[in-house]
C-alpha cells in the first residue's frame, strides 16, 4: 500500500482498497459481492468497482409509470416477481398538509424498496438463484431511451460499521473490530488498542457542558445524530436530547432492544458489541462543541453498526419531511409546531459500483440535496479504510469549496486527525475530503449502563478493607470513555458548525447575521467560515 505523507491534507491518492466480504452485515444471508470481473454489463455499464449488495432488493425513486412496467417487465422476464412493496413512510405525504409543491418535492425524491421472489405460478420447479444486478441491466436497458428514468431504480447497499473489513464499515470507530485494523498493517491496527485510541473507559474530571441559555427560551440549533441509541448520561437528559423522535405520529428510525441498554447482544459471552455506545459517543462531542444545541437522537442500528440503505433512506426522507413542516410551521398530533433542522450527522457510509457515472448517483443523493435546499448542513465522516476510493454519502461533497449552486448546502466530508495535528493513518482522504478535525483519542460519553462481562485483572481487599483492582476494560459506568475514527471528527465539525449557528438564530443574544432570513445564505457562511483544519477547538 502506498501511503499518503500524513504532513499533507486533501487532493492526495491512496492506493489501497477496501475489501469485499459477503455476509458482514445483519442480513448476511442476502448480502452478496458484485465483482466487476464477472458481473453482466451493457453498453452502458461503463466503468465498475467492487461493492456489496442486499440481494432480491432493489431502491426505486418516484412513481413514474414508465419506471414502473420497466422494472415489473424485467422481474417478470427474470421468473420473479415483485412480492413486497415497502413505500417507507410515503403515505404520510397525504396527510401533511403541506402545501403541494412541497409535497411534490419531496415525492420527486422519495424511494421505495421492492422485494422480489421466484414466480410461484411457474411451470419449472427447479430455478437459479436471483441475479439482482443482472436485473438491474436488464431494467436500464428497457429505459435507455429515457435519460431520466435510468437512474431511479439502484441496487440496496449494506451502510454499517460492521466488524470485519467490509467496504461497507467504512466509517467504524477503531475498536479491536475496526475494519481498518485486524486485516491491515500493524500501525493501523494499534488505533485499536486500549492505550493507543481503542475503546476504553476514562475518568472525566471537567465540568460538565454549561449553556449559554435556558432550555426553550430562544430558538438554538437542531442537530440530528443518525447512530445507534444515545444511551443513558447526565449529559444527556431530556432538556437536551429527544429521543424516538417521530413525524406526524410515525417514529424516525428503528425500533429499540434490550442490548442496546446493556451493550450486548450475545447473552452467553457478555461482552460489549463492536459499536456499543457509537451514537452516545458522538452525541456527547456535539454537546462539548455547542453545549445549547438539542440533539434528536434517530436510532439507526444496533450495536453490531449494521443497518440496510433503505433504512437509512427512510429515516432521512421522514427527517426532510419534519423539516419542511418545520418550515411551513405546522407540527405533529401533539399540535405543537416542529423545530427546524439545522445539522446532520452522518457517521456511516458505503462504496458505490459506479461512482463516476452521474446517471447511477445513489438514490441517498436525493433526501441529501433536499436537506441542502432547505438550509440543513449534512456532515458525513470520510471512512476509516485508507483508501482514496470515494465513500458515500461523504463523497457527496463538492470537489472545491462549497461548490458553484449557491442556492444548497453542501455535503461536508471530515478525515480524522491525529492528537498532534498529522493525519490518522486510518482516514480516508481525496479531493472530496475538505475538513479534518480531532479523530484519534477523542474522550466523550458513554452510556452510563454499560459493563460488559470483561473483568479488572487484579481484584483483591486492601487492609483496611477497602477494594483495589487493576481497570475494569469494558465497565463505562462512570459515563466517560477514549474512541477513534473518522465517526468521531465528523461530530466535532458538527458541535463547531452548531456553535456558530447559535450566533446567527433570532433571539435574545443572538446577533442574527447577515444571512439570518436565509437558512441556506446562513449555513454556508458558517461552513465559509470554518478553517479547513483544526487541531484544537
Amino acid at each position: 500500500m502506498v501511503n499518503k505523507s500524513v504532513g499533507s491534507r486533501g487532493g492526495g491518492s491512496l492506493a489501497g482498497e477496501p475489501a469485499t466480504h459477503p455476509g458482514d452485515t445483519g442480513t448476511a444471508s442476502s448480502v452478496l459481492v458484485l465483482d466487476p470481473s464477472t458481473a453482466y454489463r451493457t453498453k452502458q455499464t461503463g466503468q465498475l468497482r467492487d461493492t456489496t449488495f442486499v440481494g432480491g432488493a432493489l431502491l426505486v425513486r418516484g412513481r413514474h409509470p414508465a419506471t414502473w412496467t420497466a422494472l415489473e417487465a424485467a422481474v417478470t422476464d427474470a421468473g420473479f416477481v415483485i412480492a413486497e412493496r415497502d413505500a417507507l413512510g410515503r403515505d404520510l405525504l397525504d396527510v401533511s398538509g403541506l402545501e403541494e409543491p412541497r409535497r411534490e418535492e419531496l415525492a420527486a425524491v422519495w424511494v421505495e424498496r421492492v422485494r422480489l421472489e421466484p414466480d410461484p405460478d411457474r411451470e419449472d420447479a427447479v430455478f437459479k438463484p436471483l441475479d439482482t444486478w443482472r436485473l438491474l441491466q436488464s431494467y436500464r436497458s428497457r429505459v435507455a431511451g429515457d435519460p431520466r428514468r435510468v437512474g431511479d431504480v439502484a441496487l440496496e447497499h449494506p451502510v454499517s460499521r460492521g466488524a470485519h473489513p467490509n467496504p461497507a464499515t467504512n466509517a467504524h470507530p477503531a475498536t479491536n473490530a475496526h475494519p481498518a485494523t485486524n486485516a491491515h498493517a500493524d500501525g493501523l491496527a494499534l488505533y485499536a488498542e486500549p492505550g493507543w485510541g481503542g475503546r476504553q473507559p476514562v475518568t472525566w474530571v471537567g465540568a460538565a457542558p454549561a449553556p449559554r441559555f435556558a432550555p426553550l427560551s430562544r430558538p438554538v440549533p437542531q442537530v440530528v445524530v443518525l447512530d445507534s441509541e444515545v444511551g443513558a448520561h447526565p449529559w444527556l437528559g431530556d432538556a437536551f436530547v429527544t429521543r424516538e423522535p417521530e413525524v406526524l405520529g410515525t417514529r424516525i428510525g428503528i425500533p429499540g432492544t434490550t442490548a442496546d441498554r446493556k451493550g450486548f447482544t450475545d447473552r452467553f459471552t457478555g461482552e460489549l458489541d463492536p459499536d456499543s455506545g457509537h451514537g452516545t459517543f458522538i452525541a456527547g462531542l456535539v454537546r462539548q462543541g455547542c453545549p445549547d444545541a438539542h440533539l434528536l437522537a434517530v436510532r439507526l442500528f444496533h450495536g453490531d453498526g449494521e443497518v440496510t440503505e433503505s433504512d437509512m433512506l427512510a429515516a432521512l426522507q421522514l427527517l426532510a419531511l419534519r423539516h419542511l413542516l418545520a418550515e411551513a410551521g405546522l407540527g405533529g398530533p401533539d399540535g405543537r409546531p416542529y423545530q427546524p433542522l439545522h445539522v446532520v450527522v452522518l457517521s456511516l457510509g458505503y462504496y458505490h459500483e459506479q461512482p463516476d457515472d452521474e446517471r447511477f448517483d445513489p438514490l441517498l443523493r436525493g433526501s441529501l440535496d433536499l436537506l441542502g435546499r432547505h438550509g440543513v448542513c449534512v456532515v458525513a465522516s470520510a471512512g476509516n479504510d485508507a483508501t482514496s476510493r470515494p465513500s458515500y454519502p461523504a463523497a457527496f461533497a463538492p470537489r472545491s469549496g462549497l461548490g458553484e449552486d449557491s442556492k444548497t448546502v453542501p455535503v461536508v466530508a471530515v478525515g480524522a486527525l491525529n492528537p498532534d495535528g498529522t493525519v490518522a493513518l486510518f482516514s480516508n482522504d481525496g479531493d472530496w475530503v475538505r475538513f479534518w478535525r480531532p479523530g484519534v483519542s477523542v474522550v466523550s460519553t458513554l452510556p452510563t449502563t454499560f459493563d460488559g462481562s470483561a473483568a479488572a485483572t487484579n481484584v483483591l481487599v486492601g487492609e483496611r478493607g477497602e477494594m483495589r483492582t487493576g481497570l475494569d476494560p469494558d465497565d463505562f459506568t462512570a459515563g466517560f470513555g477514549v474512541w477513534s475514527g473518522t465517526s468521531f471528527a465528523a461530530p466535532v465539525l458538527a458541535g463547531q458548525l452548531a456553535a456558530a449557528l447559535l450566533d446567527r438564530l433570532p433571539g435574545d443574544g443572538g446577533s442574527g447575521g447577515s444571512a439570518e432570513a436565509d437558512p441556506v445564505a446562513r449555513a454556508r457562511e458558517v461552513l465559509a467560515s470554518a478553517p479547513a483544519v483544526q487541531v484544537r477547538p
